[in-house]
């Protein structure tokens, strides 16, 4: 049993769509255009979300820094300083729950360790902001490589699209 060849030099597009009359280069071309501009908006997404995680990481240690700033002038845990202590967080309550803290333990007289836990997770919070813009970053870094992997083998069929109609034009 043999099988003749196939000529797709008759082949040049699908008819009824945008890439009527192209050759199979050209929409290849395209197709890898198109995936690419996905790409680009995907990295572009991704920029953004990281942009949004460290806004948060900079708002949590901001946020941070002034309590610290006021918790820090209280060095003993007596009671007045426990209720102050207590003010201070009831003062930065409602800040902090804007920004996704857990302020259920927040109300009444703290003492220093109660507080101290409660710092500590604010911290902890905004080290995962940026731990999760690491990752994020891997990830942008992997969109971005595939939108120079398409844009560069649309670069590659265009080339050879137009070496195939050089080579027909000198013929």
């Amino acid at each position: 049993m043999s099988v003749a060849g196939v000529s797709t030099s008759g082949i040049n597009a699908i008819k009824g769509t945008e890439f009527e009359g192209m050759s199979i280069q050209m929409m290849a071309a395209m197709v890898m255009l198109e995936v690419g501009a996905t790409k680009k908006k995907e990295a572009e997404m991704k920029i953004s979300d990281m942009k949004g995680q460290n806004d948060k990481a900079k708002q949590l240690n901001n946020l941070l820094d002034r309590m610290n700033s006021e918790l820090g002038a209280i060095t003993k845990d007596e009671d007045s300083d426990k209720a102050s202590r207590g003010a201070i967080l009831v003062k930065y309550m409602n800040e902090a729950k804007g920004l996704g803290v857990d302020i259920s333990n927040w109300g009444g007289s703290k003492s220093s360790e109660q507080v101290r836990a409660i710092t500590s997770g604010i911290q902890h919070m905004a080290e995962n902001c940026n731990s999760d813009n690491q990752t994020q970053m891997v990830k942008l870094q992997d969109f971005m490589g595939q939108y120079n992997s398409f844009v560069s083998g649309a670069s590659d069929q265009i080339k050879n699209a137009n070496q195939i109609l050089q080579g027909l034009a000198k013929n």
